[in-house]
């Protein structure tokens, strides 16, 4: 590789929306904005993934709103567009694809049978769709308000209601209400205004009704309607559907059409959609790596800030107005949490400060944090509340314009009050409180208990920080609850019934149902679910035989080369710090980014998930990777020559330089802070906030640096001040 390619920058064309849209990373290749409302994109013929789409699946129509990455159960799929030539039918079938492209800002393909050429972009709250249908053809464009996605032929998402109403010969409006999907079953509502640029000849409303007064409308729940244009013997016939989106009302959508994309041509709508993304790759600049690297790195970039939907100050959000900036479509913190959040701190403090307050906002209008919220509700609680993290690494990081005092109340609510619906909000706490543990009672008892454990340090981090030391002093002893399901025997983490007794059999490599219906862990099992003790790894490190037998712990878990990185196990390559193995970590993290990601349409192991795989892939190249709820990094080698990330809207500037850095050179030899030599592993966010340098001198070779100093591991610090 030569050194002119090895410098080439990452760049918004380095970015292929097709990565990761196959399998399980269910990702997007139409396109939205940074935090768009309006995702718009292809769909495929039922049943098909919950970004609606399958590359050997034939395509069914483009619809606005969607998912990216996410699992479970199909949601949104809704205001769909179907172009089609010949008979007018509220039928159309399906459609081979050919020439399909896509780069930042817009999708392109051309459907078979009909040769009719369909373009696609979008801005923050609407999408534009042109059309192009061949000479000598009836050309059609089908309205579906009632559209949704269907994962399987008995899945849940459905329509309820909606109507379609023309308002003159270009313009409609109307609306889909909609249930089910995952994580909840409560109904939502999505409005549109659109406008074409053609009048049609007629409209069909039903398979044997045609109408062409100006009041024609459709209403129920397979609310459908046709736009017709007799075939022309010369020339194509092309048509532009400019469609405004909103979860509010009419008036909103129409207001998002008439601000965002009435006056403009499709390609100034495209050049704005790369321009929004621009100063965002503006925050993360790096250049160097592999072609590959550089590609996947870019495309992430997207990914990460993809969800959830930005509905801006008393405007898209439904339910209240409280002069507080909402958002839509957390999907869930349960995933961000482990390094997208962080990550986000970093370079958009400001964003992250905002999904705070928004969560608080939820909080006190609800009484309970979130840890999914979908379309205006609470969803599905997977292992406690992610929030308590998310305050608390705020707050160690110097994040200001939060009301903390009231946070802390509402973490503290999660540990003290038994909720009414665990299954949304706060946490199963009878046992947990009684008995010192999350019994078999609870589904997915083990890992449950786990989450609580590491959420009651972070309310007893709050709490000290903001000087309530009783408080502290209770939530830290609490903490060290996690040990009361730790086996000695297994040395792994286990099953107790509600008499104390451990469940038998037990097996840590075992799953005895799907992953997210096993009666102890949550998607994973105990070999897995061990390392997630984030208050006290130097504890496990002592339960596991030292620092010997810990790595050697860690080595027997690495042995299985097809390990998928999940979301709540992407710290464990790192963990090799705690043995004073930092070269391990960096040789593993290398050997897993280099496997587990590739440019292509199955290029990501597992569901992408709010940006948790982006910001692991992300973090892993630029060598700095977040300890969630804490307020420090690991450091490995960075993949690239130079990265400048600009720590928010202050203009300061963290730069990461290495020495020759390749897929070879994966261990750092030395590294300096500023000019001044850097001997640990790790880093305090403080020492980077307000902007710094970070140098690394890399090797090929295994190295002895970043050893015998590891990374924090505050419950063990605390040990001497707490009572057993």
């Amino acid at each position: 590789m030569s050194s002119e390619v090895e410098k080439t920058p990452v760049t918004i064309d380095d970015v292929d929306p097709f990565i990761g849209i196959d399998g399980p990373g269910v990702t997007l290749c139409g396109p939205y904005h940074p935090l768009g409302l309006v995702r718009l994109g292809p769909d495929t013929v039922a049943p098909h993934r919950t970004n609606g789409y399958r590359s050997d699946f034939p395509l069914q129509g483009f619809s606005h709103t969607h998912v990216s990455g996410t699992g479970g159960e199909g949601r949104f799929g809704n205001v769909s567009l179907t172009p089609f030539v010949g008979p007018a039918t509220l039928s159309p079938g399906s459609f081979e694809r050919v020439d399909e492209a896509a780069k930042l800002g817009r999708y392109e393909v051309t459907l078979q049978p009909g040769k009719t050429k369909v373009s696609l972009t979008a801005s923050p709250r609407c999408g534009v769709s042109r059309f192009v249908f061949p000479a000598g053809e009836q050309a059609n464009l089908m309205i579906d308000a009632s559209a949704v996605h269907k994962v399987h032929p008995k899945a849940g998402a459905q329509c309820i209601g909606g109507s379609i109403e023309w308002t003159d010969d270009l313009s409609f409006m109307g609306y889909g209400s909609f249930r089910g999907g995952w994580g909840h079953e409560y109904p939502y509502h999505v409005f549109f205004y659109g406008k074409i640029d053609a009048s049609p000849d007629y409209l069909l409303f039903s398979q044997n009704e045609i109408r062409s007064s100006h009041s024609n409308f459709v209403s129920g729940s397979d609310s459908k309607c046709v736009a017709s244009w007799e075939a022309r013997s010369r020339g194509e016939i092309e048509v532009e559907a400019r469609i405004g989106i909103s979860f509010v009302s009419i008036s909103n959508a129409r207001a998002n059409f008439e601000n965002e994309v009435a006056n403009e041509s499709f390609e100034t709508i495209e050049k704005r959609n790369r321009l929004a993304w621009g100063k965002w790759f503006d925050r993360i600049q790096v250049s160097g790596g592999s072609e590959e690297q550089r590609r996947i790195f870019a495309t992430f970039i997207t990914r990460l800030l993809c969800m959830p939907s930005d509905l801006g100050v008393d405007d898209e959000y439904a339910y209240w107005k409280s002069g507080v900036r909402h958002f839509s479509e957390f999907y869930a913190l349960w995933d961000s949490v482990r390094n997208a959040n962080s990550l986000i701190t970093l370079f958009a403090p400001e964003l992250q400060r905002d999904f705070l307050n928004c969560l608080l906002d939820i909080a006190d209008k609800r009484g309970w944090f979130p840890d999914a919220w979908i379309t205006g509700h609470s969803a599905k609680i997977q292992g406690g509340s992610s929030a308590d993290i998310l305050f608390n690494e705020a707050h160690l990081k110097g994040l200001d314009g939060i009301d903390y005092q009231k946070a802390l109340g509402f973490m503290r609510k999660n540990n003290e009050v038994i909720s009414p619906d665990p299954y949304l909000f706060g946490r199963y706490l009878e046992h947990y409180r009684d008995l010192g543990f999350v019994s078999t009672d609870t589904m997915n008892c083990v890992s449950r208990h786990l989450e609580y454990a590491y959420q009651d340090w972070c309310i007893g981090s709050l709490a000290e920080r903001l000087s309530d030391t009783e408080t502290s002093q209770t939530f830290y002893l609490s903490a060290k609850k996690v040990w009361n399901l730790w086996s000695e025997e297994l040395q792994h983490f286990a099953p107790k019934d509600n008499a104390g007794k451990w469940a038998s059999p037990f097996d840590i490599n075992v799953c005895r149902k799907d992953s997210w219906n096993d009666p102890y862990f949550y998607e994973g099992v105990s070999r897995s679910w061990t390392y997630n003790v984030q208050a006290d790894f130097a504890g496990l490190v002592a339960r596991c035989g030292g620092e010997v037998g810990f790595e050697q712990h860690l080595d027997r878990y690495f042995e299985d080369k097809k390990i998928i990185a999940k979301e709540t196990f992407m710290h464990i390559p790192y963990l090799y710090h705690y043995a004073n193995r930092p070269d391990k970590s960096s040789k593993i993290v290398r050997r897993i980014l280099s496997k587990a990601y590739k440019p292509e349409r199955f290029g990501i192991p597992d569901n992408e998930d709010m940006g948790c795989h982006s910001a692991f892939y992300i973090c892993g190249l630029l060598g700095l990777y977040p300890m969630m709820g804490q307020d420090w990094y690991f450091l490995v080698a960075p993949a690239f020559e130079r990265s400048v990330i600009t720590l928010g809207q202050s203009g300061a500037e963290l730069i990461i330089e290495a020495q020759n850095p390749s897929d070879k050179n994966v261990y750092i030899e030395s590294a300096s802070l500023n000019g001044a030599r850097l001997d640990r592993a790790w880093i305090r966010h403080e020492e980077i906030k307000h902007g710094a340098v970070l140098s690394f001198s890399l090797s090929s070779s295994v190295t002895g640096w970043g050893r015998h100093n590891p990374p924090p591991s505050p419950l063990t610090s605390q040990e001497a001040s707490l009572s057993v």
